[in-house]
């Protein structure tokens, strides 16, 4: 036999043997794709047996330890969500805190220069600061004492004083059913004078 031939033996023998490797690898790759496939179908048929158990609270006897053992799992489970949910709040309230507290305080410039409480010139650029407004409270504030009185409130709880509560204005209509703004001398929708 001569050198090249038994150089095409050897080259068809290791063909044969990649090719039988490469057909076992695949065949295996089917069995366990197979099997994976299995036990997904066994699993939906698991589920739907539990679930008729979450249900009525009623099984078989045989497969009722089961059941509570599945569901010791699933109640463990929620407990740890609970818990991750509870840490996860926690730590997002400590980071708005300590965002809160690492905000600058005092009067910030047009120029973005945060200035000192109380201070009446921008130190970095010397324009005049303006202090911010205080709050403007809600409801009728009395003219004798200043309380603040609830929305509605025909005299002050505090001295007695006969609130003024503001008249709404009073609409009006135009003879071609359009509602008229007050102070609107005529109507938009047909030009006819408001009297």
């Amino acid at each position: 036999m001569s050198f090249f031939n038994k150089f095409n033996d050897l080259v068809k023998n290791i063909s044969d043997q990649t090719s039988e490797a490469f057909e076992n690898s695949k065949l295996h790759s089917k069995v366990n794709s197979e099997k994976n496939l299995a036990g997904e179908e066994l699993r939906k048929i698991g589920q739907f047996y539990y679930d008729k158990f979450a249900e009525s609270g009623d099984a078989e006897e045989e497969l009722m330890e089961i059941f509570l053992a599945a569901k010791a799992h699933f109640d463990a489970a929620a407990e740890a969500q609970a818990e991750i949910d509870r840490i996860k709040a926690e730590n997002e309230a400590a980071a708005e805190a300590a965002k809160a507290a690492a905000a600058p305080q005092g009067i910030t410039c047009s120029c973005g220069a945060i200035n000192p409480e109380g201070t009446k010139f921008c130190r970095e650029c010397g324009t005049k600061l303006e202090p911010p407004a205080p709050p403007v409270p809600e409801g009728n504030i009395c003219p004798s004492c200043g309380n603040v009185n609830a929305e509605g409130t025909k005299f002050c709880c505090e001295c007695g004083t006969k609130l003024e509560v503001p008249a709404e204005p009073q609409k009006r209509i135009c003879s071609c059913g359009n509602e008229v703004e007050p102070g609107v001398k005529f109507c938009p929708e047909c030009g006819q004078k408001m009297e």
